[in-house]
């Protein structure tokens, strides 16, 4: 990126809080606004029938579109800190045409305006072309945060245009930050924020899927999962949590931050919590009495304290995800699951326009554990890639660690232990300002750019159309290959990696000079090194 583009964007925010603005930026890493308007007019949809009970949704520009549907009882009140339990059926006719509450929000969220955060946020959308259709493919999209916020109801993922392509998409909340990620079950009791409440959630969607989406038009023995960011690693961390089996049958990982926590650290975190609160262990009462506001109050505290692994909330290490998630595709779990995985070329960029490195710590750690020297690791990317500056090329690094590399390890055990399909690709479609940063990948939903303004003025169409129609026939048919690009599997000699731009084209070991370096974080069991 040159230098007045950095300019540009820094003098973009520089009204707002550094602090705030990072936290907004990374936790809903595409949500800023915009508005997705129609002048068609919006017609009452037939009334379907689900196990839950009638709902009626709306037609408007040949989408069958139902917003806010339950999926679970509000996760409040007795029902707080415990696994989803399937919504009770109601009377008369659920009218399903705006979006329903979202989960309680430990940082940025809710940016696109009219969304609001509330206990009864267990809720999905759905878009599909035809709910009469038999046998169509289904993408779920599991939305970025990192695990502390975001929703399904965000603007720019409006599922509009993959529904127009013949395709059943279903967007959901799940439960977020310490509602979602608190282990509290020394403390309280098995059964009582187990770690991982917010990956049972979607897992319970899933499981929703499976009674009700072919009341849509949908196939619910082709399920496609999607997600970028804290979506791509929730995934990952879905595949490897052992009630998940059955239920997918494609991921679309983009760019997820692989990581998981440990028990001992997510203990020190939850007692913190609680002193802070002044909650004693086996007070469950108080517990989930306690407003769910004062949990995001205190997140800055226990960031400070340094004790995330790294960072403070995510999903587990425990009896439900006995895994690492980076370890899981070398022990065969999801070796029945095609994958189509990868990340953007300038996963950093938007981060050092801002002047922070968010990732440094992860890289560091990751650096110290094998013994790579950074200065060797950025002389091979600025030998890889002479455009950028010593900088840019620190920042690359550093969020290549933390999206990259673990994402190539994932690819690398689901070729060598299964078999089902792999397919890697390189997001290199460059926007304006911020080049081909992380997230900007979510062009594929058709809906803008993200990040907005931020981002510049480049259109995004084509590189837009090409990617859903990949993405589409992937869901279809296990294979992203479309008309004017054949895209090979990704395999462990030349390892096919496709870039994604305006014209997809095909690299061969795109990271082949880094690689030689990074070979033991490649190669290692991140389980047993502590990550």
């Amino acid at each position: 990126m040159s230098k007045c583009k950095l300019i540009w964007v820094r003098e973009l925010v520089f009204a707002m809080k550094r602090r705030d603005f990072v936290k907004v930026a990374s936790a809903s890493l595409f949500s800023l606004p915009f508005a997705a308007c129609s002048t068609d007019k919006t017609i009452p949809t037939p009334i379907v029938q689900l196990d839950s009970g009638k709902i009626r949704g709306s037609f408007i520009d040949g989408v069958y579109r139902y917003l806010g549907i339950p999926y679970a009882e509000p996760p409040f009140g007795e029902n707080r800190f415990r696994p989803a339990i399937t919504r009770v059926a109601w009377e008369g006719v659920f009218e399903a045409n705006q979006y329903g509450e979202i989960c309680p929000q430990t940082g940025g969220g809710g940016l696109d305006g009219g969304l609001r955060e509330g206990e009864d946020c267990l809720n999905l959308n759905v878009w599909t072309p035809d709910p009469t259709a038999k046998g169509l493919p289904i993408m779920v999209w599991v939305h970025g945060g990192g695990q502390i916020s975001g929703s399904g109801s965000e603007a720019l993922s409006d599922g509009s245009h993959f529904a127009k392509e013949g395709v059943v998409f279903i967007s959901n909340n799940r439960r977020l930050g310490a509602e979602g990620y608190l282990y509290l079950e020394e403390l309280f009791g098995d059964g009582v924020g187990p770690g991982n409440l917010g990956i049972l959630d979607q897992i319970e969607v899933l499981r929703w899927i499976q009674r009700n989406a072919s009341k849509f038009g949908g196939d619910p023995d082709n399920v496609t999962l999607f997600g970028i960011s804290g979506g791509g690693a929730a995934i990952q961390a879905l595949v490897s949590t052992e009630g998940s089996k059955d239920l997918v049958h494609k991921v679309i990982p983009q760019s997820g931050g692989h990581s998981a926590q440990r028990r001992e650290l997510a203990g020190q975190i939850s007692e913190f919590a609680l002193r802070r609160i002044g909650i004693k262990p086996g007070d469950i009462d108080s517990l989930q009495k306690t407003p769910w506001r004062i949990f995001p109050e205190i997140y800055e505290d226990i960031e400070a304290l340094g004790l995330g692994s790294p960072q403070a909330y995510l999903p587990m290490i425990s009896e439900s995800m006995p895994i690492h998630p980076v370890d899981a595709t070398y022990a065969g779990i999801g070796s029945d699951i095609d994958y189509l995985t990868g990340t953007c070329l300038d996963e950093g960029s938007f981060f050092n326009a801002l002047g922070v490195s968010p990732f440094q710590d992860r890289s560091e750690q990751l650096l110290t554990k094998f013994s790579i020297k950074k200065e060797d690791l950025l002389r091979s990317y600025l030998s890889a890639r002479p455009e950028l500056n010593s900088e840019e090329a620190a920042t690359t690094m550093s969020a290549d660690m933390w999206f990259r590399v673990p994402t190539i390890r994932i690819a690398e055990g689901h070729t060598a232990g299964s078999k089902a399909r792999t397919f890697m690709y390189l997001f290199t479609w460059e926007s304006q300002f911020l080049g081909a940063t992380h997230a900007m990948d979510g062009v594929v939903f058709g809906n803008g750019v993200p990040f907005g303004f931020l981002a510049g003025f480049n259109s995004p169409d084509k590189v837009s159309q090409q990617m859903r129609k990949s993405w589409i026939n992937f869901a279809k048919y296990g294979d992203p290959s479309f008309d004017s690009f054949r895209w090979p599997e990704y395999e462990q000699t030349q390892r096919f990696t496709a870039s994604i731009n305006d014209n997809f084209s095909l690299l061969t070991d795109p990271y082949s000079k880094q690689r030689a370096l990074l070979e033991p974080v490649l190669t290692a069991n991140w389980l047993d090194s502590g990550l």
